[in-house]
């Protein structure tokens, strides 16, 4: 299988750079053993390599052929081997410098959380040379990220501009969106190059991180070692609304950094459900999975909550991503939860280590229920949830036999939350009620 990348310019020049993109370029070395061989068949070469009768030998030239000369194998008539078809497959290849950490990367992929999975295939697989410059894009160089010109060099060892235009279009969005939060110049990029770098349906996704993945999925589907190894991988996307833009999720001191299928994504004026984005990589670059209706997907009544839910969820017992902005107020998160009926919620929270640029979530180890068990210790969450956290670890044992109820006041936020949640999780406690606290918080 084949990379295409359509570059300006005539088509001999197009399958000149697809086939530098694929092998590894001649050292230094491979060019004097070039000349060497050349030298010891009887071809006068010039600096370049190619045969030139009427340039005059060197003095070290001359001393190679005659070291050449007493090391001739004996004459045969046989005609010259053709290449076996493993050696042309390794000469279509991506480099061996790259594809063998890559391929440990790749096998290793699947036994890692999805969150920890990209940040190991991109910084395993350098396809087109180190990715630093192209993920750090938008830090400023006087704030230590990439200068220009180690921007321009990489995307041009990635082969990444399908024609002038996407160039022109890149560059020209680059400048004035550095320093700032916006992929502009990505999304800039995708418009024009299209499904040439994955952008298929909308540009929600195009970023650094994407176009490595991109980049790397081609690459890797084209050698015959890593391409088998593409099929067992699924990775999670961050989850975006079409312009774009997301959630700023809450920390958490404990976290898995892995949200599940699907979400329950709530803001102060909709709650909406369907699949978290995945993506699958291959010949074709990146394929995204999002199910019937893209992020944050349908919007649906507290009513209708759980039977939308019963659709999505592999079962009773699956485990389902509260999505929330950290600076939201809790308790707009009571009714949810009591909606969702028997489904487990966990809230979602900001998973570390993912790429650059990304905000994938992870969950809080906790179910939530909206009914309080008999004899449960009570936790008032207000403002601040040190006050919660302190009554929560100097609880003796017998008193957390019973999940604990969050008596959440006006002013208790989502991100409070995340941080009490947080703290159950390092007192072994799997669960929590959400209740509405009596009367207002105190300011």
């Amino acid at each position: 299988m084949r990379i295409r990348f359509h570059r300006a310019g005539p088509e001999t020049q197009q399958a000149e750079g697809r086939a530098r993109w694929l092998r590894p370029e001649s050292s230094t070395g491979d060019l004097r053993r070039t000349g060497a061989a050349g030298a010891c068949a009887g071809k006068p070469i010039d600096k370049g390599g190619r045969t030139n009768v009427r340039q005059p030998l060197s003095v070290a030239l001359l001393a190679a052929l005659a070291a050449c000369k007493s090391k001739e194998p004996p004459p045969t008539s046989a005609e010259p081997t053709p290449p076996s078809p493993a050696s042309a497959a390794d000469a279509a290849a991506p480099p061996a410098d790259w594809a063998a950490r890559c391929e440990a990367a790749l096998a290793g992929a699947p036994k890692l959380r999805p969150v920890r999975r990209v940040e190991a295939i991109i910084d395993g697989c350098r396809p087109c040379g180190d990715w630093a410059p192209l993920l750090r894009w938008s830090t400023l160089p006087s704030d230590g990220g990439p200068k220009l010109a180690e921007i321009e060099a990489a995307m041009d060892a990635c082969q990444a501009y399908c024609k002038p235009e996407a160039k022109i279009a890149f560059l020209g969005a680059l400048e004035a969106a550095r320093g700032k939060h916006t992929n502009k110049p990505w999304r800039e990029l995708g418009e024009v190059c299209r499904d040439q770098i994955s952008a298929r349906g909308d540009f929600r996704y195009m970023s650094a991180p994407f176009f490595a993945l991109d980049r790397i999925a081609r690459g890797a589907a084209a050698h015959p070692r890593l391409g088998p190894l593409l099929d067992a991988i699924e990775l999670p996307l961050p989850p975006l609304s079409i312009t774009g833009g997301a959630f700023v999720l809450a920390p958490s001191p404990a976290l898995v950094p892995e949200a599940g299928p699907v979400h329950v994504t709530v803001s102060t004026t909709e709650i909406t459900v369907g699949l978290l984005p995945r993506a699958k990589l291959g010949a074709a670059g990146v394929t995204v999975d999002a199910g019937e209706a893209l992020y944050p997907g349908a919007s649906v009544t507290p009513k209708a909550l759980a039977a939308a839910l019963d659709k999505l969820a592999a079962g009773p017992d699956a485990r389902i991503a509260l999505i929330a902005p950290k600076g939201m107020a809790a308790r707009r998160l009571i009714d949810v939860v009591a909606a969702a009926g028997p489904h487990k919620l966990v809230l979602a929270a900001a998973a570390a280590g993912g790429p650059e640029g990304w905000n994938l979530p992870g969950v809080v180890p906790v179910v939530l229920s909206a009914k309080e068990a008999p004899g449960a210790l009570r936790l008032a969450l207000g403002d601040s949830p040190d006050d919660a956290i302190r009554e929560l670890q100097n609880a003796p044992a017998p008193k957390l036999a019973a999940p604990p109820a969050i008596a959440i006041a006006d002013k208790a936020t989502v991100e409070g939350l995340a941080k009490l949640l947080g703290a159950l999780v390092h007192r072994d406690l799997p669960a929590a009620s959400l209740v509405a606290a009596p009367g207002r918080a105190r300011p």
